[in-house]
């Protein structure tokens, strides 16, 4: 299959015969630059390193599908089911991934450089090590994802929950738990009493101290990286910041 250009038919043919010898399709090293797969049922296909850059793939079924090493960059995967995909060190540089779901998903080394992944889905996704500058996380659900190595400060371990700091057009994002906002809205909740999530009496006085020491820990890293936030400004457009 190395280097073959397939079509959108020759894609469905191969998948269909897949489909009934019971074997996923072989589509590595296929070159499908710029072809029409659009809502595709892809579901479980080989495509290892695969020629996929400028591909449309709006709405496709991939979930369980091999893309690692696979060129991406600028393809189409709006709204793409990739649930349990492996993209590991795939490059989607520039690519648009909004409302896709990634939940579980590998994507340890993945080129995500300028991505858009507003709305997406990628709880308990692996992100270690990819490379999300310039990328819109901006609702984004990275709840359990993985974001060692990242541009994201991650912090687990915490009785609220898991940790996140994001940077975003108009700033950077702190979300705890099933909470988000800025560093200065969490400090505003930290000194109520009342109006916490999940949280109230007792709770509050055991998580105040951790979330306080979180807030600062936030406050300093976006102080230390103000690349990070520069870069999706420059790439999405600069509103308002709130820091």
């Amino acid at each position: 299959m190395s280097g073959r250009v397939l079509t959108r038919d020759g894609v469905l043919a191969l998948v269909a015969e897949a489909t009934r010898a019971g074997t996923r399709a072989d589509l590595r090293r296929a070159d499908l630059r710029w072809a029409d797969l659009h809502e595709a049922d892809l579901y479980g296909a080989d495509l290892r390193g695969a020629s996929l850059s400028c591909a449309d793939l709006y709405g496709a079924d991939l979930r369980g599908a091999s893309l690692s090493w696979a060129d991406l960059h600028e393809a189409d995967l709006h709204g793409v089911d990739l649930r349990g995909a492996s993209l590991s060190c795939a490059d989607l540089y520039g690519a648009d991934l909004r409302g896709a779901s990634l939940s579980w998903a590998d994507l340890h080394e993945a080129d995500l450089h300028e991505a858009d992944l507003r709305g997406a889905n990628l709880r308990g996704a692996d992100l270690y090590e990819a490379d999300l500058r310039g990328a819109n996380l901006r609702g984004a659900d990275l709840y359990g994802a993985d974001l060692s190595g990242t541009t994201c400060l991650s912090v687990t371990g915490l009785p609220s929950g898991p940790a996140v700091l994001v940077p975003l057009p108009d700033g950077w994002q702190l979300t705890v738990g099933c909470w988000s906002g800025t560093v200065e809205q969490l400090r505003a909740l930290i000194a109520k009493d009342h109006g916490w999530p999940e949280a109230e009496g007792d709770q509050i006085a055991v998580r105040r101290p951790m979330l306080a020491a979180l807030a600062d820990m936030a406050e300093a890293w976006a102080a230390a990286q103000p690349h990070l936030l520069e870069a999706v400004q420059e790439k999405w457009g600069k509103t308002e910041v709130v820091c």
